[in-house]
């Protein structure tokens, strides 16, 4: 049984290597980066000549059925058989004729795809490497090309409906775009350690790029020896240069699905909430939970950071007329907004980790959270008032791709639900009725028959109620409406 992985992706600075500091390795360097720039340079002219390609080779048996006097003719005479005057014989063998024409413009579209040859093997993602190595082999080399022209052949054959039916158009390349390298070639790993502990990866051309970890609050050091090591896999990585000049190693790495004894029919389910950013239940308890974050350490870091870029934008409000020094005088907003995100990116990885610890706890074999589409709006499809602030700040979709990842990583199954009425349900009977979450933390069942969901009841006859976001969460869990999770 081949032996199931889960992909990351680690993001780790990466500088061109100085093989010392003589006369001829500066000039040995220099040259080195001119191969780099060459590569970079016009790695954006191949995509948009790959791509170009996949949509001509698509149309090109219809190019050849509209320059065919004789399949115009047919469709002509079929579009209105009445109006033609075609008997049923008549209709019968025009289309069989149709048809023959048919198969022989995909004989000829083939052969076009093979160069000329009627008969082998060379498929359409063969023929578009073919068109670009022609052009470019003496800049960027084979290996590049190769997983180039995959990457794109995989887009586009993944669009390629949509694209026929003018849902979308084409991708169009900018310069600037990854590098695609093979990690491993032909067995042999192309990340290597030196004798002082270095760590490179060997770059087609005889390029060494050496890691730089930095800090390293990701931990990648420790993935990277891992990979190392033989304890992770990799696959085809990036390599790319940002508008700054500094260049990154985008690494995939493998990651073996881990083995525990999970229960399939334990489930947890998982609620998007403003007081409590996630809660957490389980399908088959009746009392307890998870509530991660809360809505004040949110607005508290939020609103810290709004006024700051408010007191910053102030400032700047009088300097930054015309275009003179504009970009440089604009660098504290731009690190303030970066250090706005990458609070945001940090919270969700600690929320989504906890979801999975709290699963793995409890010995859950699936997670269920709500599709998004939709969330926080009304039936008008406007954002609700009570959503508008979390919403422009808190990214949910990135906090569910989190989830989902780290789920497959542990073994963990996710399955997306229909969000219909999860919130004004009642876990424990099921009755649903509108105005049976009171507030945002507090739910009341109105079903006369119900117990649990009414929480303690006081000698007035009124009740306590209980935790909504739980009920919500518990609901989810007993959910069995799964749908897609772009499903609109």
């Amino acid at each position: 049984m081949a032996t199931e992985y889960t992909c990351i992706t680690r993001k780790i600075e990466v500088h061109l290597h100085r093989h010392g500091d003589s006369d001829e390795a500066i000039q040995r360097y220099k040259d080195e980066f001119h191969i780099w720039d060459e590569i970079n340079n016009n790695l954006y002219k191949v995509a948009n000549r790959i791509i170009s390609h996949c949509f001509f080779n698509d149309t090109y048996d219809y190019r050849l059925k509209l320059h065919s006097p004789r399949f115009q003719e047919i469709e002509k005479l079929l579009r209105n058989p009445k109006r033609n005057k075609l008997s049923g014989e008549d209709v019968k063998r025009l289309k069989a004729e149709r048809k023959a024409l048919d198969a022989d413009f995909k004989k000829q579209r083939q052969a076009f795809l093979r160069g000329g040859v009627e008969e082998g093997t060379n498929k359409e993602q063969t023929s578009t490497y073919i068109v670009v190595s022609h052009e470019f082999i003496d800049i960027i080399p084979s290996e590049i090309l190769t997983n180039l022209n995959k990457n794109i052949f995989s887009t586009y054959k993944k669009y390629r409906l949509d694209v026929e039916k003018g849902a979308r158009t084409i991708p169009n390349y900018k310069k600037g775009i990854p590098v695609p390298i093979s990690i491993k070639r032909s067995g042999e790993l192309m990340l290597k350690k030196r004798e002082d502990g270095s760590i490179y990866v060997r770059f087609p051309k005889g390029l060494e790029w050496d890691l730089f970890f930095g800090r390293d609050r990701s931990n990648n050091r420790e993935i990277v020896e891992r990979v190392l090591n033989g304890q992770y896999d990799v696959g085809i990585s990036t390599i790319q240069e940002t508008k700054n000049k500094k260049r990154f190693l985008l690494l995939v790495v493998k990651i073996p699905k881990e083995s525990k004894n999970l229960n399939p029919n334990r489930v947890v389910g998982v609620d998007l909430g403003i007081n409590i950013p996630l809660y957490a239940a389980l399908n088959d308890n009746e009392y307890g939970g998870l509530g991660i974050g809360s809505r004040e350490q949110f607005l508290k870091v939020r609103m810290r950071m709004a006024a700051q870029k408010r007191e910053l934008q102030r400032n700047l409000r009088h300097t930054t007329n015309g275009g003179h020094g504009r970009a440089q005088k604009l660098q504290a907003l731009d690190r303030l907004e970066g250090k706005e995100r990458n609070w945001v990116h940090l919270q969700n990885h600690i929320f989504s980790k906890s979801i999975i610890e709290y699963a793995l706890r409890n010995g859950a074999g699936v997670i269920q959270m709500e599709r998004l589409a939709g969330f926080g709006r009304d039936k008008n499809e406007e954002v609700e008032n009570e959503f508008k602030f979390i919403l422009r700040y808190w990214s949910f979709f990135e906090l569910q791709t989190m989830i989902e990842y780290k789920a497959n990583a542990a073994g963990i199954e996710v399955r997306y639900i229909d969000p219909y009425h999860t919130s004004q349900t009642c876990s424990f009977c099921g009755h649903y009725e509108k105005g049976q979450r009171i507030n945002q933390s507090t739910f009341v069942c109105k079903n006369p028959d119900c117990v649990k969901g009414k929480g303690k009841q006081h000698a007035d006859g009124s009740y306590d109620g209980i935790n909504a976001d739980w009920n919500a969460a518990r609901n989810i869990a007993l959910s069995t409406t799964v749908v897609d999770k772009k499903k609109k």
